[in-house]
């Protein structure tokens, strides 16, 4: 009978040692100071990773919208360039106007010496407008545009120089006024070159390019 129980014991006793032992060995397997770290340390790197994604993803966003605002008013620019050069073509073609050939009659006398009509002594130039904003507009609408600075660039760098163009506008203007000045960087162009940029814009479209400080032109 002690011998019975005396089996008993040990069958119980000796699993639950078992246990306590491997348990004692694994946990001393296992750093668990190191592993906290480590589990800090790639949660910082996921957060980082992600806040550096939405700021690429918010970049991109904005790189977006000033491409498309591009393509639109380069769009709307061409419409406008072939509008004036329509305008233009029809405005500036001379009148022709059709004269019945005259025959003269016969005559047996000598003909009389004609006189040649005196030649014309207007010339042929186009008169400077006597209307329109004066030089202290122009200067205003400078200074509400640029601080007055033929070099400024704003913070995107899609609007440069004294008037603020786009290189689109400019390059419009450009065509159909001052072809050598296609191409050429708003901001470093001559203050002289800007000025004449402005006045061909301001003589097609009036203030409204300018849609804030349009209003020193009024």
């Amino acid at each position: 009978m002690v011998a019975c129980l005396v089996a008993t014991l040990i069958a119980v006793l000796v699993p639950a040692a078992v246990s306590a032992a491997s348990s004692s060995a694994l946990e001393s397997q296992v750093d668990v100071a190191a592993f906290s770290q480590r589990s800090a340390a790639y949660t910082s790197a996921h957060a980082e990773h992600r806040a550096e994604a939405l700021e690429r993803a918010e970049e991109l966003a904005i790189e977006g919208q000033q491409a498309e605002a591009e393509r639109e008013e380069g769009q709307r620019l061409a419409a406008l360039a072939a509008a004036e050069r329509a305008r233009t073509t029809t405005t500036t073609a001379a009148p022709t106007t059709a004269h019945a050939p005259t025959t003269p009659s016969p005559t047996t006398t000598a003909p009389t010496a004609t006189t040649a009509p005196p030649a014309s002594t207007a010339p042929a130039t186009t008169a400077a407008p006597t209307t329109g904003p004066t030089a202290e507009q122009w200067a205003a609408l400078r200074h509400c545009e640029s601080g007055g600075r033929y070099d400024a660039v704003n913070p995107n760098g899609l609007y440069r120089g004294a008037y603020q163009f786009s290189q689109a506008t400019w390059d419009w203007v450009a065509g159909i006024h001052h072809p050598s000045l296609v191409g050429v960087d708003p901001a470093a162009a001559a203050p002289a070159d800007q000025d004449a940029q402005a006045f061909a814009l301001y003589d097609m479209r009036g203030h409204s390019p300018w849609p804030t400080c349009g209003v020193h032109l009024q």
